[in-house]
Order: C-alpha cells, then sequence, then structure tokens
C-alpha cells in the first residue's frame, strides 16, 4: 500500500524507502516522492516506544514478494543501521537508509470543506479513457466538480485532440476544477481496494487527499496527490 510512492532521488535517499513509524498506539507506515504521499497505519502492531527506522525500496519489494506466500508472523528487529525480517525459516537481513525522513505529518493539510465520494472502478476507467489525449510532456487531467457530478477533461493543443467525460459521484459543495497528473491519480486509483474512494478538496492550489471510503478494521490509509497548475 506504500511501497508505490516511494522515489528514485539520488539527491534524497531518505525519500527512496518507507519510513516506519512505531509507538504504543500502532505502526504507521509513510512514502512519498514529493508529488504524492502515502499514509499507511495499523493499530494491531504496536511498539513498546516511539522508534522508527527506514526501509530501502529494494528489501521491501523482495518482501512484499515472499510474504504473499507466508501465514506466519514476522518478528522484526532493528539497531542503529539494520533491520531483520524473520518468519519460518526465512531470514531478511539489510541496511536502513540513514537521515530524517521528511515530517509528513506537516505536509497533509487537514481543512478540506469539498468531499467527494465516487465510486473507484467508475472513476479510474473514466481517468483511463480520457488520459489518451492528454498531452504527453504534462499528462494533465481536469476534473471539474459540480452537483453530483465530475466533469474528467483533457486535451493536447499541439495534435489538436481532446476528451471529456462526465461521471456521476456525490458532491454537494461549490463547483471547483483541480488538476491531477494522470498516471500518478490512475496508480492511487488502482493501489486503494475500496468500493467507493473519497476525495476531500480544499483549493485548486493545495494537495488534494484520496481516501477510502470504508477502511479495513484498525487500518487507515490516506493518499495525498499535489495538483498541477491549469491553464484557466
Amino acid at each position: 500500500k506504500t511501497i508505490f510512492c516511494t522515489a528514485d532521488d539520488e539527491l534524497r535517499p531518505v525519500m527512496n524507502g518507507i519510513f516506519f513509524d512505531l509507538s504504543e498506539e500502532g505502526v504507521t507506515m509513510v512514502a512519498t516522492d514529493a508529488h504524492r504521499l502515502v499514509r499507511y497505519s495499523n493499530d494491531s502492531v504496536k511498539g513498546a516506544q516511539v522508534v522508527n527506522f527506514i526501509l530501502p525500496k529494494k528489501p521491501a519489494q523482495l518482501l512484499r514478494q515472499v510474504l504473499q506466500k507466508e501465514s506466519e508472523e514476522v518478528v522484526v528487529t532493528f539497531g542503529q543501521k539494520n533491520a531483520k525480517f524473520a518468519f519460518g525459516t526465512t531470514l531478511i537481513v539489510c541496511r536502513q537508509i540513514e537521515g530524517r525522513f521528511p515530517n509528513y505529518k506537516a505536509v497533509i493539510p487537514s481543512n478540506n470543506p469539498n468531499q467527494v465520494v465516487v465510486d473507484r472502478h467508475t472513476l479510474i476507467n473514466a481517468c483511463k479513457r480520457v488520459a489518451v489525449f492528454a498531452n504527453t510532456g504534462t499528462s494533465l487531467l481536469k476534473l471539474a466538480l459540480s452537483e453530483n457530478s465530475i466533469k474528467i477533461s483533457a486535451q493536447d493543443i499541439d495534435f489538436s485532440t481532446s476528451a471529456e467525460e462526465t461521471i456521476a459521484c456525490d458532491y454537494a459543495g461549490m463547483p471547483m476544477s483541480i488538476g491531477f497528473k494522470a498516471p500518478f491519480l490512475i496508480e492511487i486509483l488502482s493501489n486503494i481496494t475500496s468500493q467507493d474512494v473519497l476525495l476531500q478538496l480544499a483549493d485548486p492550489a493545495r494537495a488534494g487527499l484520496i481516501l477510502p471510503a470504508e477502511n479495513d478494521e484498525g487500518q487507515d490509509l490516506l493518499v495525498l496527490l499535489m495538483p498541477m497548475l491549469l491553464n484557466d
């Protein structure tokens, strides 16, 4: 749920992994590439004290592949430099990424008056169809919100192509338009598993939040996506 947002940034290596933030309340995993941020929390896994570490992308990918075939509990131990994952007859040891992870709590907007509930499959399929006609350089998708509808549009002035599609949603706020990068939006929606998604928006210049309309018990997933500037 988080690995897809990790970066490939040589200048900021702390963003090339998943941040594990353990406390007595539960575990929170965060990943960001500066354009989007995902935060996944689970209150069934608790730490005895507040500790954290950054797991690099490669061992995270390896763990994701191996753990899909395992049903046993995983014992995670870590010190200043290494992290160990033990389950069954398998032991994975890796170096942590050293450095200070960005303050993810500070970048998540709290006041988002415009809230949209929409069927996830309907939204993702409409975005895929319209994105074909977006500018190849920007991949800009425009979402125009009005009462109980979203008009998704894209255009490529260089090739004189454009497309738009209107889908139904549950929205009673003020009309507004916001732009997102199509591949980012589609990938985020693909990594959420709920039937409906909740979009929380403030204005076209502030980050939008994408959440499952219903989280699994004890779990909480939130994805932040930075908007793109609209010409109009």
